[in-house]
Formats: C-alpha cells, structure tokens, sequence
C-alpha cells in the first residue's frame, strides 16, 4: 500500500529549496481543489492525503475512473490516524522536495517513509534544467532530425552576448514552474537584464536556447524502477500556451502515434525513446524512482519538420501520466482533458471533443 499526495506547487517549491517555503495562493488553491487526483492511479487500499477528506471523497465519486477503494485522509488529521500506516510501503507525492517533506513530517507521517535531506538535494540537482541541456546534446548527436542547443550560462556578460549572437533565444530558470520563469527574447533591455542577474545570484546560473518555430508539443513519460533501469509508459500530446498547460488528448496509444506520423517517422521516435531510456537510467539510476516525463516538440525549419526532443524533463508525475491514467485502451472518440479554472475553483474535465483542444 503506498501514500499519495498532490501537491502540484513542487516545481516551485524546488526553486525555492527551503522547508519553510509557502505556496502562492494558486498552487494551494489548486492543492485543494484537485487533491483527489491520485484517485485516478492509486491501487486498492492506498491512502489520499488531501486537504479536506469530505470534498475529496465528493468530487473523487463524481468520475467512474477514480479507484473507489481507496481512503482519503485530511492532512491535519495524520497524527490521529496513524494506525491507517500500518503497512504502508511507501509515500508517493507528485514530486518530492524539503518544503513537502517539511509538510508531512509535521503532520506526523513516520520518517522511515521520508527520505533524507541528501537524497532531496540529489534530486533537486537532476531537475536543473541543466539535465535536459545534456540529454538533449545526446540526442542531438545521434538523430539527425533533432535539432536545438541549451547552454547553461553563469554570468551576465555572456548572457547578454549570447541572446544578441542567436538573434533570437528563449531565456529559463534553472528551476520553474511551467509558464514561469521562461522568457522569449530578441534583445536583452534593462528589465530582461535585472531579472537574469537576479536568476544568476539565485540560482547560480541561467539557461539560454535557440528559439523555434513551434507546430506541436508532446511528450514521452516515462517510469523509473527501482532496479535502475527506465520503462517507457507511453505518448502524451498536449497543448500549452504561453507555456502553461491547458489539456491532453486522450486516445490510445496507437491512435496517438498515428497522429505523430504525420510530424515524424515513428522509427524515429522509437529510437529516440530507446535512447531516452538508456541515458536517463545512467544518469539517474540510485537517485530518482518513480514517474518522469520528458517535454519535447515538432518545429519548422527552413527544411522541414524537425524534432526537439527534449525541451524539459519533469522528475515528477505529470499530466502526461494522469491523461494515461484515463485514457481508453480500446479505439473509441477521442477526448481531452483539461484543468481548467472556472469561477472560483479548478476542476478537472473530460471533454468529448478533442478540436476544442485548439
């Protein structure tokens, strides 16, 4: 049996490194809102942490996806109820890092289910976007239709020459939520500059990449297990705009390649998904096990279609991997799903069509 959490600011909280570290009123909002969401993956028995058990249980029963058997419990009542850990194998949050940590160990969930410190700090390194700038240089060099460079920059000087050189360039934080901390530049001004100075002092240095003509995002996810090796799970095809998520298509697996073939050759792709797996089981093996996705998109260029086969990579659970969780396995009308913000609340959508997507 296994804990699960949703706590969908970890992106944030990664930047933020600290254990006292308070979420913007969006991401605890969102906390709220979706708590149930591990419903949709969670196996029998397993336990839902959530804000508040009542309206997670309500809005969990509203979709026949969700698994009914297993058992919601309102952080603040951990300590009350920890006899339900009996038998707990593990504790599985979207991602992990000091400030949920912090959270749970104060609630009273046993340390044997929290990892170390120094295991966090491992991790937080890996989700440097500095990881996606070397497995995207690997991927570069051994697929001739992937094209894209990350360079990881330290000081502002060279920031400042290298977007002037490109002409055009896409400015990241190491560490960022989706839709933050991303910035597209022809020029750097004096506001560009005070913020990349101060993502330099903060964060120790910044990326920079070639700016693309975008036609599609997509998305491969990944599992790593805990014998070191990397299993692939399966397409994820979404939209996005200014950088933040807005929903997936759900269809099968051979549906979504189908939609693929007309942007690549799948031979392609399955090799790049080989190769994806082998590196990140070098690179990550004994640090991280557990969800991955890595983000990726279809460009133009003067010769055509071309791939960038990795423009982030998410050590984390990801949409990706709840849009699989809710997929159909069987050919049927494709549908999306969405997060969306309506009123004064998130919820979460199954639309029938998927042209709405767009």
């Amino acid at each position: 049996m296994k804990i699960h959490v949703f706590n969908p600011e970890h992106d944030l909280a990664l930047a933020a490194d600290s254990p006292f570290w308070t979420a913007p009123h969006a991401g605890r909002q969102l906390r709220a809102d979706l708590g149930w969401l591990p419903a949709l993956w969670a196996e029998d028995g397993d336990i839902i942490v959530v804000d508040d058990k009542q309206k997670a249980e309500s809005d969990a029963g509203k979709l026949a996806q969700t698994n009914k058997n297993v058992t919601f419990i309102a952080i603040k009542d951990i300590e009350r109820n920890i006899k339900s850990f009996d038998g707990i194998t593990s504790l599985e949050p979207w991602g992990w890092d000091l400030s949920i940590k912090a959270q749970l160990k104060r609630a009273g969930v046993p340390a044997s289910l929290l990892p170390n410190d120094e295991t966090l700090a491992c991790r937080r390194a890996l989700s440097d976007r500095a990881t996606a700038s070397r497995l995207l240089d690997y991927l570069t060099s051994r697929h001739e239709a992937a094209i894209g460079k990350a360079r990881t920059i330290s000081n502002l000087e060279e920031f400042k020459t290298t977007v002037v050189t490109l002409g055009k360039a896409v400015a990241k934080m190491p560490w960022s939520s989706s839709g933050r901390g991303v910035r597209y530049l022809q020029a750097v001004d004096e506001k560009t500059e005070r913020w990349a100075d101060n993502v330099i002092r903060k964060q120790g240095h910044i990326m920079v990449e070639d700016y693309h003509d975008k036609v599609k995002d997509f998305g491969l996810e990944f599992n790593a297990l805990p014998d070191g090796n990397v299993q692939y799970v399966g397409l994820s095809l979404f939209h996005t705009a200014n950088g933040a998520y807005i929903g997936s298509v759900l269809a099968t697996e051979e549906e979504k390649r189908q939609i693929m073939a007309d942007y690549m050759p799948l031979e392609t792709l399955d090799k790049i998904t080989e190769d994806i797996c082998q590196w990140l089981a070098k690179e990550i093996s004994g640090v991280y096990v557990g969800p991955l996705g890595v983000d990726m998109m279809i460009v133009n260029t003067p010769d055509g279609l071309a791939i960038n086969p990795c423009v982030e990579i998410n050590l984390r659970r990801t949409m990706g991997h709840v849009a699989l969780a809710v997929s159909p396995t069987e050919r049927e009308k494709q549908s999306i799903m969405r997060i969306a913000y309506e009123g004064t609340a998130y919820h979460f959508r199954l639309i029938n069509d998927h042209e709405l997507l767009y």
